[in-house]
């Protein structure tokens, strides 16, 4: 009888559920019920009382949370009094005017002793209180008094780290469209850009086959610069396209992966001159996302191949590990990066070096490998001068 009376009692605040809905990331945490039980179990062992509460507050109603009931307690908990301050103790409700004349108090199920904790965000906003109640007069000693304070603090903390996580849950939901948005608009633009200057592309490469001879130097000098001007947004547009798709790369499968036989596969992707020698371990593996590691590797190889001017070209890959980390550091001969530029080499449409046509000459290659690197947990930086060549350095996580 007592068990169902309560329970009866703490449905009475399911009214002010309609308007906390409205605001459920922050009244309505998603948090197992058991954690809250959990609390107002230690809150009625240290406060050696047969029930507890925790309840959750907007500016008009009282929701509960977790109930807790020990002895055939029958504690209301609907009263009108919480939040009042940071702790709030009435050893007998029968004795106080403003209480004594209340449903839960002069009848059925007769609550006499309350105490209650205000929960406080870090703002310095009520969130709700935890409660101890009892039905028999009584007080609390200064050590419990403390202990549910210190409880109290506990359970406010933990409620706003739970508001937060709601409102980050919210944010990456909000962030996952509008990457699928952009995604899905790179496509069509890319795809749509392809076909009519693909057809540029065509008609200029005709007219100077077909009609070359009867242009004059002028003539011939513009059909070389729309030829151009159409190699390079194609250009533009596959990088943009590329990008997009390094964004939308998953990295969170994980493999072993066998470092000297990935640098192969990766060889055999790139058109490498003859006189260009490659060293790298014989032996050596790491634990990480193959597809990732595998286009940082195609990425770092293709720059240092294209912006090389040396007649025969070096590549060496220097791998090592330590407890927490892999390190990479892939060097070439090259002609290196002026010391200004080192900061901007990362940047999206970032061109340091001359016209080339190739998809990557329009400052994509390195940002899709600095997103990468990024998208694993490590860090990339580059080691570089004028005329000594660059070496990228970059670490994954273990």
């Amino acid at each position: 009888m007592f068990m169902v009376e309560l329970m009866n009692i703490a449905s009475v605040s399911i009214s002010g559920q309609d308007k906390l809905k409205a605001n459920q990331e922050h009244y309505n945490p998603d948090i197992p019920d058991v954690d809250y039980n959990d609390i107002s179990l230690i809150a009625s062992q240290i406060c050696h009382t047969p029930a507890s509460l925790v309840c959750i507050t907007d500016a008009n109603h009282q929701w509960i949370k977790a109930l807790n009931i020990t002895e055939n307690s029958s504690i209301a908990a609907d009263f009108p009094f919480c939040n009042k301050s940071e702790i709030f103790i009435i050893p007998d409700l029968s004795k106080e005017k403003q209480f004594s004349h209340h449903a839960y108090v002069s009848g059925a199920p007769n609550a006499v002793f309350y105490a209650g904790v205000r929960l406080v965000n870090s703002e310095g906003n009520t969130m709700g209180t935890l409660c101890v109640l009892d039905t028999k007069p009584r007080n609390l000693e200064d050590s419990q008094i403390k202990a549910l304070q210190a409880l109290g603090k506990q359970v406010a903390s933990m409620l706003g780290l739970i508001v937060k996580a709601g409102q980050l849950k919210q944010k990456q939901a909000e962030l996952k469209m509008a990457y699928a948005d952009l995604a899905k608009i790179a496509h069509i633009a890319s795809h749509d850009l392809k076909s009519p200057l693909n057809n540029i592309i065509s008609l200029t490469h005709l007219l100077k086959e077909d009609y070359g001879t009867k242009f004059d130097e002028e003539g011939t000098e513009y059909v070389n610069f729309l030829n151009d001007a159409a190699y390079q947004l194609s250009d533009l547009v596959s990088g943009i396209l590329s990008y997009s798709r390094s964004s939308q790369l998953l990295v969170e499968h994980k493999e072993h992966i066998d470092i000297p036989a990935l640098i192969e596969e990766v060889k055999g992707l790139l058109n490498i001159p003859a006189k260009t020698v490659i060293k790298y371990p014989k032996e050596a593996s790491i634990y990480t996302s193959r597809v990732a590691l595998k286009q940082i590797l195609l990425h770092l190889f293709h720059n240092s191949i294209k912006y090389n001017d040396k007649s025969k070209m070096k590549i060496d890959v220097v791998f090592s590990e330590d407890d927490t980390a892999y390190s990479f550091e892939v060097k070439d001969n090259g002609p290196g990066i002026a010391p200004e530029d080192k900061d901007r080499i990362f940047e999206l449409f970032e061109k340091l070096q001359g016209k080339i046509k190739d998809g990557e000459s329009m400052g994509i290659g390195l940002a899709i490998v600095k997103r990468l690197v990024e998208k694993l947990g490590g860090v990339i930086k580059v080691d570089t001068g004028l005329d000594k060549g660059a070496a990228f350095l970059f670490t994954i996580p273990k």
